[in-house]
């Protein structure tokens, strides 16, 4: 039953203490957005007619989706907890938020300190199992509003990245866009149709390639804020939106992978909620597609294959190992407790040498129990047996690259990479072809419903997904099979490193052996009474199988042994029991 509206002039004074707080939200649709000053009018005019006293200033949360609540909302949710205000008043009910589970969260975190939700322009009592009802019916529509847009917003993006187009269509840094609409007053309405369309920006498309290229620079590549420095001072270039460059805005655009041609989206079938839910700023799960843009390409193929491979070894680096001190920074590990060995440092004669030695962070930083012996090496042993070791890798590449005797078979060796790009382009030309073909179907029965019979029309348009579905899924396995290295790919940088060995700094070192070198470990040979005896060095390549890549261990109907292969999981602990009654057949025989 609604509450018994009284005039203004009919009513007493306001209570002070009925303090309550107006919050407006200004949504990232565009149909729902309704001017914080019309929202801001309606729940003055409403304190004014109910006798209500609003708190000042109003929280005003703008370009907000209610899908989410990392909003303002929270924090007028904890004023009312503390007891600074009644309750919260809105325009209306879908200022509050438009997700389901959230509204019915926080709607009982409000109410149970006693706190209110009210509308400006809703007039329910929400205290009567009606009103109730009539607020958690308006809350309902307004979440299938949300859910409907979204799925538009979805089928809109489908459309655009089947045409090759960015799934959003704005600006790219490098690129002049050529929008669909464009203002014509000569035209009907005011609007030019065109085809939309990116092309090279005269002066930034530079840019974008060079800044590829300082990220791969020989022989130690740039870091993100050192190429962010040169952007924001020397080149005094900024973003599209007029801010400065960051770390984290240029590695987001450069490993989208527009500047080379691909379109960078989310899997469909990832359910991690990334595509729908704001707050989730990555997918937890990695499954992110890289499909063929219309838009030219300012880097070649083999440029963005590169970066990367680049950026997949430094996101396994410490970053204090980035800008590497010493030879062998981000490198070492320790073979008993497998955990990262550091450097530290000694007094001596001369005075204090830092990084003289190397020993197991576990065992010094952390606790005794977690690695009990550790491990104390010197440095400069270490990096003589890493010397050492590519002398002979450079000695083994020599060889394999050596003529080959008369014995020995001559063919011309074939490069996978170039079999592989050449796959790739045939791949992408077949993809191509469908999707105009796709087209072309889906125009056709547009324009004329009846020419196909039957089903015909879904059964042939089924076929040519189903094609492009397998060419999409090859292109994704090539892509996986391109980037394992072979050691005859290192054969230069190798003979080139020992050449400067002695000349080269520390970080140039280090930049050249991360490239070459997965890990180098170190174990510790000990007696029987734990005395260290001696180092052994192991070093892992990158174009050797990871020897401690984990292993994935198949789960049977028996259970999980690792040590146990996968049909062994299913059929070995029936044979043993077999054994087992077998013996003991046996014993009651005998």
């Amino acid at each position: 039953m609604s509450t018994l509206y009284l005039p203004p002039q009919y009513q007493g004074s306001q209570d002070t203490d009925d303090l309550w707080l107006g919050y407006i939200r200004v949504s990232t649709w565009k149909e729902e957005k309704i001017s914080p000053e019309l929202q801001e009018s309606a729940i003055r005019q409403w304190a004014a007619r109910t006798g209500r006293c609003l708190l000042e200033p109003m929280i005003v949360d703008l370009d907000e989706s209610g899908r989410h609540f990392k909003r303002k909302i929270m924090g007028a949710i904890e004023r009312v907890e503390r007891r600074e205000a009644r309750g919260i008043a809105v325009w209306r009910f879908s200022r509050f938020g438009r997700n389901r589970t959230g509204n019915a969260a926080n709607l009982a975190r409000l109410e149970a300190v006693g706190g209110e939700l009210e509308s400006a322009t809703e007039p329910v009592d929400a205290r009567t199992a009606v009103g109730e009802l009539q607020r958690e019916m308006i809350f309902a529509f307004g979440n299938f509003e949300s859910n409907r847009a979204g799925e538009q917003w979805r089928e809109t993006h489908e459309y655009r990245l089947q045409h090759q187009l960015p799934a959003t269509g704005r600006r790219r840094f490098g690129y002049v866009w050529h929008p669909r609409r464009v203002p014509d007053m000569d035209a009907a309405g005011g609007w030019r149709l065109q085809d939309e369309r990116y092309v090279f920006h005269p002066d930034h498309a530079s840019i974008l390639q060079e800044m590829y290229e300082r990220k791969l620079a020989k022989p130690v590549p740039q870091g993100l804020n050192t190429i962010a420095h040169w952007l924001n001072e020397e080149v005094q270039v900024r973003t599209l939106r007029g801010a400065l460059w960051s770390t984290s805005s240029i590695a987001r655009y450069m490993d989208s992978g527009f500047a080379a041609g691909w379109l960078r989206t989310h899997d469909r079938e990832c359910r991690c909620g990334y595509s729908n839910d704001p707050s989730i700023s990555k997918c937890p799960y990695n499954r992110m597609l890289f499909l063929p843009g219309a838009q030219p390409k300012i880097i070649e193929s083999e440029e963005w294959e590169e970066y990367q491979a680049h950026r997949k070894l430094t996101k396994n680096i410490a970053p204090r190992a980035r800008k590497a001190t010493y030879t062998l920074s981000g490198m070492l590990a320790h073979g008993r407790c497998r955990h990262h060995i550091s450097h530290a440092s000694d007094t001596r004669k001369t005075g204090q040498v830092n990084g003289y030695w190397l020993v197991c962070t576990r065992n010094k930083h952390v606790s005794k129990s977690a690695c009990a012996k550790g491990i104390n090496v010197k440095r400069e042993q270490v990096e003589n047996e890493v010397f050492d070791w590519l002398g002979r890798e450079g000695i083994a590449a020599d060889i394999d690259a050596a003529p080959a005797t008369p014995g020995e078979d001559t063919a011309p060796k074939v490069d996978p990479k170039q079999v592989a790009q050449r796959q790739r382009a045939n791949l992408t030309r077949e993809l191509k072809t469908i999707d105009a073909a796709i087209d072309r179907l889906v125009e056709e029965n547009a324009l004329n419903p009846n020419k196909y019979p039957g089903d015909s029309f879904e059964r042939v348009k089924n076929k040519f997904l189903g094609s492009k579905g397998k060419l999409l899924k090859q292109l994704g396995d090539l892509g996986e099979a391109v980037v394992t290295p072979v050691r005859e790919d290192f054969q230069e940088l190798i003979v080139g490193l020992l050449a400067e060995w002695e000349s080269f700094k520390p970080i140039e070192k280090n930049a050249m052996l991360l490239q070459i070198v997965r890990r180098v470990v170190c174990y510790d040979i000990r007696d029987a009474e734990g005395k260290l005896l001696s180092v052994r060095t192991e070093i892992h390549p990158v174009w050797e199988p990871d020897p401690w890549a984990p292993k994935k261990v198949c789960r049977g109907l028996f259970g999980t042994r690792a040590d146990w292969s996968p049909a062994e999981l299913w059929i070995r602990p029936g044979l043993i029991e077999a054994e087992v009654e077998a013996a003991l057949a046996g014993e009651i025989e005998a």
